[in-house]
């Protein structure tokens, strides 16, 4: 039985085909909500879609009008290669039906320029830095490559190399450089036997007697089978956009072609608002938010030491029995953080006077939690006489939650709001005994 002749690898620009059905089968799975939903996948005799394999994802598009789900590659019963196409619904075709492979190519584009990118971007890491591609990944929104300083370095040897910003420049300006330049790029298959005569950037274990060959004119030769460009010049751009340490090695983020556009655009958008929004240039934005963060530090300290001022004299009244329900005092703010009133119940615990108190934190307007339930702070002044750990042992068994704390205050949650009445309850109980 024949193979699926590889219609990409003839012409990568190959837009549409038509082809002949080898084989239709249905394939059942679990649909979003777990039901079982029934695809067809199908086998041709020649197809435009790329599979899914060596790092990049599959084609889409369209067979026949029908969505194409997944595209992969497997061995038939002779031993050849067949790409099998998931639509994603069930269609009805079988063998020898003819239909009309249609390529979503902006698709395809997108990923001739991220990985003939990475290509050149890998290269220009060894040529600048001396950095060696170990991995890389092509995301939905951005590429990245795994780089260490030797490729037979030791883990232990790359574990805390750096990376500054300069050769993160440099490195970008010399890809770039290779973009403006347009240089030809040609993919073939080779004897894998007769490759000592190319200089390889990597050269992985082969089992095949032939390798498909992706040249980059006088730059680049590495082994690969993805898709690539004809030109380097229609990458467009390549911009990396971020570095973090991965393990051993340095992860670098990068986009190229439209994503590379559309990351400027979002960020020249911020910056402009940004720059708007604080009456400043956006060349003198960096200055203008540094003097906002230490004018909010400021403000902070400022603020804190208010509210111990503030929160130490509310301490000394309840010492002298104000504000005191059966001897608790009840806080239930809803403009204030649950850092805010931990640091006020430290204040509190420390006063002189014989009074429990209890704060009762929703924070989800905030994001702090979500809505409907509340956090609890639980304490006691030093001349209380309630149990709070115990009060605590009880709540957390009667509510089912988490938390802790001393002899003097306890805090945990997150209880339901419709169980507020319960819980107070419970607490003045409690804080009778």
């Amino acid at each position: 039985m024949a193979g699926t002749h590889k219609l990409y690898y003839d012409d990568l620009y190959c837009r549409e085909n038509e082809s002949k059905v080898i084989s239709a089968a249905d394939f059942k799975c679990l649909g979003e909500s777990g039901e079982e939903i029934i695809k067809t996948e199908i086998v041709l005799e020649a197809t435009c879609f790329y599979p899914e394999g060596g790092g990049q994802v599959c084609d889409r598009g369209l067979i026949n009008g029908a969505g194409v789900e997944y595209v992969y590659e497997r061995k038939n019963s002779d031993g050849e290669s067949e790409i099998v196409h998931r639509l994603y619904s069930r269609v009805d075709i079988g063998p020898g039906d003819k239909v009309v492979c249609e390529l979503d190519f902006a698709f395809r584009f997108q990923n001739m320029q991220d990985h003939t990118s990475q290509h050149i971007l890998s290269e220009s890491f060894i040529r600048t830095a001396g950095l060696h591609t170990v991995s890389m990944h092509m995301g939905a929104d951005y590429m990245t490559i795994d780089v260490i300083p030797d490729k037979n370095c030791e883990p232990a040897e790359s574990k805390n190399f750096k990376l500054d910003s300069a050769i993160i420049d440099e490195v970008e300006t010399l890809a770039n450089s290779i973009v403006h330049q347009n240089l030809k790029v040609v993919s073939f298959l080779t004897p894998a036997s007769g490759l000592d005569k190319y200089s390889l950037r990597k050269r992985p274990a082969l089992e095949d007697e032939m390798v498909r060959l992706v040249s980059i004119e006088g730059f680049d030769n590495s082994l690969c089978c993805g898709t690539h460009l004809a030109y380097t010049g229609e990458a467009g751009a390549i911009k990396i956009i971020g570095r973090q340490k991965a393990n051993n090695a340095m992860r670098i983020k990068f986009v190229t072609g439209m994503k590379a556009l559309l990351d400027y655009r979002r960020k020249n958008h911020i910056l402009l608002s940004a720059a708007e929004y604080l009456s400043a240039d956006y060349s003198e934005l960096l200055k203008s938010v540094e003097k906002l963060n230490n004018e909010n530090k400021t403000l902070a300290k400022r603020k804190s030491e208010l509210l111990d001022s503030y929160y130490s004299k509310i301490a000394d009244e309840l010492s002298g029995g104000k504000y005191l329900e059966n001897g608790i005092y009840w806080f239930e703010p809803s403009d204030m953080h649950y850092a805010e009133l931990s640091r006020i119940a430290q204040i509190f615990s420390k006063a002189p006077g014989n009074f429990s108190f209890v704060m009762i934190n929703n924070e989800a307007a905030a994001g702090s939690l979500q809505g409907g339930a509340f956090r609890f702070i639980i304490g006691r002044a030093r001349g209380g006489a309630g149990d709070v750990k115990k009060l605590f042992a009880s709540l957390a068994g009667h509510f089912n939650i988490k938390g802790g704390g001393n002899e003097l205050i306890v805090q945990g949650g997150n209880i339901e709001n419709s169980k507020i009445d319960e819980f107070k309850k419970i607490v003045k109980e409690g804080l009778a005994c």
